[in-house]
């Protein structure tokens, strides 16, 4: 059992297909493929997450109204579902373009049972203290709050670690695809999938601190500003707008912010 909390800038931008090899070939230098990546094919692994919401949307008009302190909270797992597969409980807070990650690793069926309901952090003898408060956090908001699946969203990653601080990691994310309304234990379901993004990826600047120096010559290649872009966001605005549907009143509900932003044409 693992419990990591991590502090660090994120900057995202979409790219073209055809900037890849460009892209690479200017940190090549500088990177090493991540060692998880390094034994998958195509030097790619996929990132299968179950994103949590309230029943009116909190977390999602709050990142539409570009509230500047909000959280997102996630189970994660990565490829197929291999006997033993790392599941991680997550809980993300962004602070502008700082990230802060609350994450525990656990076997991703006692994930699941925990977040189902049908297993107590407490029933988990080899969990820390730490993991177990991390646990404990990521309930007590799922209780208060009403949070439930709301969206499965995968992606194909391509991820590589700075040569002298593996903190640094840039990565390349394709074929973005969700579906909407999972159950928690179809977290490696293939079916009902949708493309998010097109034949755009999104790159992904990990650091700590100053950007490193050799990420600057990357980043004026790009010729444009990052963005604020969110697979989950995006995942779920793919089926239809939030406010129709099965979604109900969620524009009722929505965040005084994000309507204050929407009057203003932000």
């Amino acid at each position: 059992m693992l419990e990591q909390r991590r502090e660090r800038l994120e900057l995202k931008y979409f790219i073209r297909d055809g900037e890849v090899p460009a892209l690479r070939a200017l940190i090549a230098p500088f990177t090493r493929l991540d060692r998880h990546a390094a034994t998958c094919e195509g030097g790619r692994y996929v990132v299968r997450s179950v994103y949590f919401d309230t029943p009116d949307m909190r977390f999602y008009w709050e990142k539409e109204a570009g509230v500047k302190i909000r959280k997102k909270l996630r189970l994660r797992t990565y490829n197929s579902p291999a006997d033993g597969a790392p599941g991680f409980v997550e809980i993300k807070r962004k602070y502008g373009n700082i990230v802060r990650k609350e994450r525990v690793q656990l076997p991703v069926e006692e994930a699941i049972a925990v977040l189902e309901g049908a297993a107590s952090p407490s029933g988990l003898p080899d969990l820390s203290r730490a993991s177990r408060d991390s646990l404990d956090r990521f309930l007590a908001l799922q209780q208060l709050l009403g949070l439930r699946p709301t969206v499965l969203v995968v992606y194909e990653r391509e991820p590589y670690v700075g040569r002298d601080d593996p903190r640094v990691r840039v990565t390349f994310d394709c074929d973005v695809r969700s579906m909407i309304h999972p159950a928690i234990d179809e977290i490696f379901d293939q079916r009902s999938l949708r493309y998010v993004t097109g034949r755009r990826q999104v790159l992904e600047l990990k650091f700590d601190g100053a950007m490193p120096p050799w990420l600057r010559p990357l980043t004026a290649c790009l010729d444009r500003s990052h963005q604020a872009i969110s697979k989950y966001c995006r995942g779920v605005d793919i089926w239809g707008p939030v406010g129709r549907g099965s979604w109900g009143a969620a524009r009722r509900g929505a965040p005084r912010e994000y309507m204050r932003a929407k009057r203003a044409g932000c």
